[in-house]
């Protein structure tokens, strides 16, 4: 992380500290602490911008004749995506980014180049934004590195902005305090580093190895690049066949010299991975979920049976390396697709053992196996099961020496069973920290469900993933049956899942008939036209997680459905990205009208939403009418009422009573806050 040394950031601190004292105002303050922010990371600029809650803006203590305060407001730009998320960002080439605003991120209109930004939170509120910034002149690119020097000075910043405004403390501190406050969290930071220091006691010179060998090969890739260039041209020119052979001998080497590079700079991106990694807090199932759905396409395009088990009692919530986590995943993943032949099957398999507080890993696939004497070699690098091997499939052999390490550093073994011809299964057990204990998916309320699987022997993997699915789920064996025809399904059963194979319009017509509710598994993926589908119907891909989808068929209760509506795009979208982690269904609206009549649809097709977000301040018509319009439809149908959210954005909204809002949300929006208002919308309609 440093460019500055214990001894040397502790005198920069100090030396800030005493100038902050010193200071006459909150100028001579914001001053001192936007030099160090440049000091630091060695930029042209930096700013210190503190929340103005009230008026819902950011303001920057400088001279009357710079821009001083921003509205937060629109909403608009980089810096109002890193207000909005409390999330920072770097930018080194700010002028390109889509959410770019020159009024909100250059508001000196300087010809900026790059940019880096970090919110200052202090117990969950927003205090201020640091930004440091570099002109087209400086051309600074900004990296992690940098983006942790900043949140390694964050707490001193934080406490600058006490000093400026005392008044943003919840408790009364006298000014004295406040400036022991600035040294003691100088030294703390100095302490921080020196201790670092003292852990890796040689970072340089393992950075110094590494960018030598990254140079080095970038040197070799040059000129094997040139060579393969010219074999090609020269295998065109010549006609004698044994020189031809030559040719394509000498062109092969150049090829594998290139792919030979690519893997140790590969190894070397690796390496500092592995120093840089570290645990996250992250939603289990949309993690190992989106993982899965990277190889959905390839999957299906080579016609492999493609399983994805991730254990419904899975906690919601973990802490864990997620990046070499997800690299390992990919690597066994890509593994089992690239040596299964065609029209085998490759599984992914996530499953939670709550005794012992594990969760096991598994990929198996149906491929070409590894011989007994083979199997030990192959978690060493650059090397394969057999020269044949490597011939057929390409690749160096490094992928699982990097994963069978990383599955080390997060504390398990990777092991290996396999058979020739037969396939392979790679597993491994982690120790689980848990984050949020509740599981992936609740016991369903109304586990009395009986599902017919309309299936024939091609669909035999999908189907026992299925069941795999609906026993944990907590259904009883019994009230699962598989049928050859549509004519079979059981009187009593309540839900149909029919293959694509096996979907026609009798089936269709036959479950309108008996009531079922119908799911048609998708076999080739992303094949479903939209004559094929029809109201009333959920389809879902084989190629792909669909445990949502079966919970909420046990649950009597379809996937809850969530209007957000609002003319800002970025709040649209800040808001789905929170709430995609919770399953649901998400529709939007930038206008009032619109909003009126995807409301009025829901209620036409018996799907109402669960959850409305309301703008106030949007076209056509306003939030507050479109509510009042919406309560109406509910009276007038003797439907019950949607949880309706104000999300307006104005402070003062908060104070107005208006009955036809359930709740209010202020902005910058709260993880929290919205994940509360879903779960608040599905209790009240319980």
């Amino acid at each position: 992380m440093q460019k500055f040394n214990s001894s040397e950031l502790k005198a920069i601190l100090q030396d800030t500290t005493r100038k902050i004292e010193a200071a006459d105002g909150n100028r001579q303050i914001n001053a001192a602490a936007e030099t160090l922010v440049t000091t630091l990371l060695d930029s042209e600029f930096a700013s210190l911008w503190v929340f103005d809650e009230m008026e819902a803006s950011l303001r920057r203590a400088r001279g009357e004749e710079q821009v001083c305060e921003i509205s937060m407001l629109d909403q608009r730009g980089v810096l109002a995506k890193s207000f909005l998320t409390l999330t920072g960002g770097i930018y080194n080439y700010l002028a390109s980014e889509k959410e770019y605003c020159p009024e909100t991120d250059n508001p000196d209109e300087i010809r900026m180049k790059s940019k880096i930004i970090l919110p200052l939170i202090n117990d969950e509120r927003l205090l201020g934004i640091v930004t440091a910034y570099s002109s087209v002149r400086h051309k600074q690119n900004f990296d992690e590195d940098d983006m942790e020097m900043l949140e390694t000075v964050a707490p001193f910043l934080i406490n600058v902005i006490y000093r400026m405004y005392p008044e943003k403390q919840t408790e009364e501190a006298p000014e004295i305090y406040l400036s022991e406050r600035l040294k003691e969290s100088s030294h703390a930071i100095s302490r921080q580093i020196e201790e670092n220091e003292h852990a890796h006691p040689t970072p340089a010179t393992s950075d110094e190895t590494l960018m030598f060998l990254a140079n080095t090969v970038h040197d070799i890739r040059t000129p094997a690049n040139a060579l393969f260039g010219f074999l090609e041209l020269l295998e065109g020119q010549v006609d004698n066949a044994r020189l031809l052979q030559y040719v394509r001998n000498a062109k092969e080497s150049a090829r594998f010299i290139n792919e030979l590079t690519t893997s140790i700079l590969d190894r070397v991106s690796t390496q500092r991975e592995r120093t840089l990694s570290k645990p996250v807090r992250i939603t289990s199932a949309k993690f190992f979920a989106d993982i899965a759905a990277i190889f959905s396409a390839n999957m299906s395009d080579k016609a492999l049976a493609y399983p994805v088990y991730i254990d419904p009692a899975l906690p919601k919530e973990i802490t864990v390396d997620a990046a070499k986590l997800k690299r390992v995943i990919i690597n066994l993943v890509g593994n089992a697709y690239k040596f299964t032949p065609t029209g085998r099957s490759v599984e992914l398999a996530v499953v939670y053992d709550p005794n012992g507080g594990t969760m096991k890993i598994a990929v198996t696939d149906t491929g070409i196996g590894i011989a007994e004497e083979h199997q030990q070699a192959i978690f060493k690098a650059f090397e394969q099961a057999t020269d044949e091997t490597a011939a057929t499939f390409g690749g160096t052999g490094l992928g699982l020496a990097i994963s069978a390490q990383y599955v080390h550093d997060l504390g398990g073994k990777l092991e290996l069973e396999s058979e020739t011809d037969k396939g392979s299964r790679f597993f491994f057990t982690l120790p689980l920290q848990s984050a949020n204990a509740a599981p992936s998916f609740a016991a369903p309320k109304n586990p009395g469900s009986k599902i017919a699987i309309l299936m024939d022997e091609a669909n035999l993997p999908t189907s026992k993933n299925i069941m795999r699915y609906l026993l944990r789920m907590g259904l009883p064996k019994s009230n699962i049956i598989a049928i050859r025809s549509v004519v079979q399904t059981p009187s009593d059963a309540t839900h149909l899942i029919a293959f694509q194979s096996r979907y026609d319009e009798q089936v269709r017509a036959y479950a309108k008939e008996n009531n079922l509710s119908l799911t048609v598994m998708e076999e080739r993926f992303l094949s479903m036209t939209k004559t094929q589908k029809a109201a009333g119907v959920d389809v879902i891909s084989q190629y792909g997680y669909y445990a949502s989808t079966l919970h909420a068929m046990l649950s009597s209760r379809g996937v809850p459905k969530v209007l957000v509506a609002d003319d800002d795009r970025i709040n649209i979208e800040l808001i789905k990205a929170i709430l995609e982690e919770e399953f649901c269904e998400i529709e939007t609206a930038q206008d009032g009208q619109s909003a009126i009549d995807l409301l009025a649809k829901g209620i036409l097709d018996d799907q109402p939403y669960a959850l409305l977000l309301l703008d106030n301040n949007m076209p056509k018509i306003s939030g507050n009418e479109v509510v009042r319009e919406l309560r109406a439809i509910e009276k007038q149908h003797s439907l019950p009422p949607a949880y309706v959210v104000s999300i307006s954005g104005d402070p003062k909204a908060a104070a107005s009573d208006n009955p036809h809002f359930d709740a209010y949300v202020g902005k910058p929006f709260n993880k929290k806050e919205i994940k509360r208002m879903l779960k608040a919308a599905l209790a009240a309609g319980d």
